[in-house]
């Protein structure tokens, strides 16, 4: 036989069980958000990226040529690896392009200085400008597709 004290035993919500409900619930509420927020942030970074490029149709050909030999990958996962490399050069993803610039330089002479190069058609090239490459090649395909 049920009490009314052990009704309010099984049905009853701890403070602490309410805020830690409430809490999962915000936080389910935002994901979808800051979802948005990275892929509107990706975007913006892709775009700061590829605007280095003074001549993109002849970087996604070589950035092809790379492909063609590594199999294909995603736009947002160049973007973020070139993105992490200029992180340890100083630059942010919003940064104004005289330091993107700066920091891709730095970056290139890098890549030369430590060996961190990458053959292409015969050619010794930089990892970061190869990538950079990749990028201009992934991004002119998503365009032409969609």
């Amino acid at each position: 036989m049920t009490t009314p004290e052990t009704t309010k035993k099984h049905h009853a919500i701890s403070r602490r069980n309410l805020l830690i409900l409430g809490g999962v619930a915000v936080a389910t509420a935002a994901v979808p958000a800051s979802f948005r927020l990275f892929e509107h942030e990706a975007e913006s970074t892709i775009d700061e990226l590829l605007a280095m490029l003074s001549d993109r149709e002849g970087a996604a050909m070589i950035g092809r040529r790379w492909l063609e030999t590594t199999g294909q990958e995603k736009q947002k996962t160049v973007a973020a690896k070139i993105t992490k490399r200029l992180r340890t050069h100083g630059w942010q993803p919003g940064n104004t392009p005289e330091a993107l610039h700066e920091a891709l330089g730095s970056r290139i002479r890098h890549d030369f200085e430590h060996g961190d190069m990458v053959e292409v058609s015969g050619w010794q090239l930089s990892r970061t400008s190869v990538e950079l490459c990749v990028l201009a090649a992934l991004h002119q395909d998503a365009v032409a597709i969609g």
